[in-house]
């Protein structure tokens, strides 16, 4: 049973690992995310997290901090909004304050959850305000039965487009393309592995970057 998940997860990751033979940066990025509601509309998530990049030797970059609230309005969607505080370890650099608002809809087909997702974000660094406006398809699904029950492995993917804006410069593309391997530990813990690649300001001076996301999720 272990060599048939690995090689579905050795699938899966095959064409992420090949398209990112050129690739800038590596980036590991640890996270503990909490999740709860109020048995109602109203759902809440936390999350801490922590960048480093590994191109040659261990390089801390930032830490940061979210809170993000949304909101049931039925039809499968949700609107919500967050922030985000940076804290760079890098005196050079200012820390950043992040607002963003977001509309999701989501909906199952079966044993296959399909999310799209769009957001607008006010990145506020020293003096300068930059707007970014995202969408981001994701999908997942259990590789055992309809759902995700203890002990059981899931997989993710998703691909995410933006466009960013910011006075006095000219506007810049990203691309993001992610894929990974989660699985419940228990019926509120879950642990996922993501690795996604990114392609930054592709329109100007682009930037590669491979990052290896791990997530701790814990629903209350």
């Amino acid at each position: 049973m272990t060599s048939y998940y690995f090689r579905i997860f050795a699938f899966l990751f095959m064409p992420l690992i090949s398209t990112a033979q050129v690739v800038n940066n590596y980036i590991v990025q640890p996270s503990i995310n909490v999740r709860w509601d109020n048995s109602g509309r109203w759902k809440f998530n936390s999350a801490l997290e922590h960048r480093s990049v590994v191109n040659n030797g261990w390089n801390a970059l930032h830490v940061q901090a979210v809170q993000f609230a949304s909101y049931e309005v039925g039809f499968y969607s949700q609107i919500g909004m967050g922030v985000m505080y940076r804290e760079l370890f890098d005196d050079q650099r200012p820390e950043e304050l992040r607002f963003t608002e977001q509309f999701v809809y989501a909906r199952k087909y079966n044993n296959l959850k399909i999310a799209h997702r769009l957001r607008w974000d006010q990145r506020i660094r020293g003096e300068n305000l930059t707007y970014r406006w995202r969408y981001r398809l994701s999908g997942s699904f259990p590789l055992n039965g309809a759902t995700v029950d203890a002990t059981e492995f899931y997989l993710t993917s998703s691909i995410e487009t933006i466009f960013i804006a910011q006075a006095n410069e000219k506007p810049g593309y990203d691309q993001r393309v992610a894929i990974g391997l989660g699985r419940a530990l228990s019926n509120n813990i879950k642990l996922q592995l993501v690795n996604e690649y990114r392609w930054e300001n592709y329109t100007n001076l682009i930037n590669r970057s491979l990052f290896i996301n791990l997530g701790v999720f814990y629903s209350l």
